[in-house]
């Protein structure tokens, strides 16, 4: 006897296993998160910016204070004291997520931005919160865009997700890393060209799409097992 099977019976677990590997993909790609060993994105050459991206924010409550709900950026053109596009939110704004570029439409674009470290804004650092005590940098350790350096302060952003709090999300008095003792995180921000795109003189131009990471350790410019992705 010939049995006749239904093709649809294998074609709705395959159709589930699809998009099951689909939304782990998307996890493990999300803003803030570090990069693993056998990652998808793993070795890629990665390019320096032409000019360094500074972080800087827009002083929207208290004029001449950093205040608890000011949007942050890594703001790609230092020579301009405007949000612009292509800019990056590390933290949200209105219904934008961290991790998004900014685009010309955006209701945030254009806003004045003011820079950490010019009176009588504070400085920030990089940072992260040694969390096994073993005096490196590793994969488990939690950084932090760090207010008032060397501890875990009310306000610091979390550039990554730590014990349940998510990457963009801000620091309260009462949080469990509230008062975690910080060190410089080495490292420097360069992009993954995603369209190829170049100029004139050779260099990689950063636009809409290409994603920035923080690149922590030689070989620099290219992805390697600890970089953070800065970029949904």
């Amino acid at each position: 006897m010939v049995s006749h099977i239904n093709p649809k019976i294998f074609l709705i677990p395959m159709i589930l296993v699809f998009f099951t590997l689909s939304a782990a993909a998307q996890e493990e790609l999300k803003y803030g998160s570090k990069v693993l060993q056998n990652d998808v994105d793993e070795s890629r050459a990665m390019n320096p910016f032409y000019v360094a991206p500074i972080f800087a924010f827009v002083d929207a409550g208290i004029i001449g204070t950093f205040d608890p709900g000011d949007p942050i950026y890594i703001h790609i053109d230092p020579n301009s004291n405007f949000v612009s596009e292509n800019d990056l939110r590390i933290t949200p704004f209105a219904d934008f997520p961290a991790g998004c570029q900014v685009e010309l439409s955006d209701p945030d674009y254009g806003n004045k931005l003011s820079r950490f470290g010019v009176m009588p804004y504070p400085a920030v650092e990089l940072r992260y919160f040694d969390a096994k005590g073993d005096r490196a940098y590793s994969i488990d350790d939690p950084v932090y865009l760090d207010l008032n350096p060397g501890k875990v302060n009310s306000g610091d952003i979390r550039i990554t997700g730590y014990m349940g709090y998510e990457a963009g999300s801000r620091v309260e008095d009462s949080d469990i890393d509230a008062d975690k003792p910080t060190s410089l995180l080495p490292g420097m921000f360069n992009f993954f060209n995603a369209n190829g795109n170049i100029n004139n003189a050779g260099w990689a131009i950063y636009d809409q799409g290409d994603k920035i990471y923080i690149d922590t350790q030689y070989p620099f410019y290219t992805i390697t097992i600890n970089d953070i992705r800065m970029a949904i």
